[in-house]
Parts: structure tokens; sequence; C-alpha cells
């Protein structure tokens, strides 16, 4: 990923590199009524907490494709 990314990037990245990670995610989301929608904002509301740490911050939201090929609006990101 380069410097600036969205979250969508980033769960893509998560699944490539930590592919059981992400099914332990979508594991916790199974009953819920949106599986995917649930998991990816977890993992959202994970990048926004801990943005200090990751050395992240918000950018703007944008539309961009999420793993099903639906656009959506998500966070954008930037290394600091």
């Amino acid at each position: 990923m380069g410097s600036t990314f969205d979250t969508h990037d980033f769960i893509i990245q998560l699944i490539k590199e930590f592919e059981r990670d992400y099914l332990k995610i979508l594991c916790r989301h199974l009953f819920d009524s949106h599986v995917f929608m649930s998991a990816h904002a977890e993992v959202g509301r994970y990048l926004s907490l801990h943005a200090k740490d990751l050395s992240i911050e918000k950018g703007i939201r944008k539309n961009s494709d999420n793993i099903k090929d639906y656009k959506s609006g998500n966070q954008v990101w930037h290394k600091t």
C-alpha cells in the first residue's frame, strides 16, 4: 500500500497477508444480517481507534470498490 490508502485497500492487504485473522473477524459476524459490512466496519473502527499507534491519520471519505465489487463509501487514510 502507498502512503495514501482507503479502508478497502487495507482489507484487501489484510486478506492477502493475514487470511486467518481476517476469517476470525468474519466469523465474529456470522449471525449479523450483513456479515461483510459488519466485519469491515470492525476493521475501520480498529484503524480509527489505533490511528496514532499505526502512524496514520484520517483523510476524506470516498467511494471505492469493496471486495464484492460494489462501490461503497469508506475512509481514506494517510501515513504520517
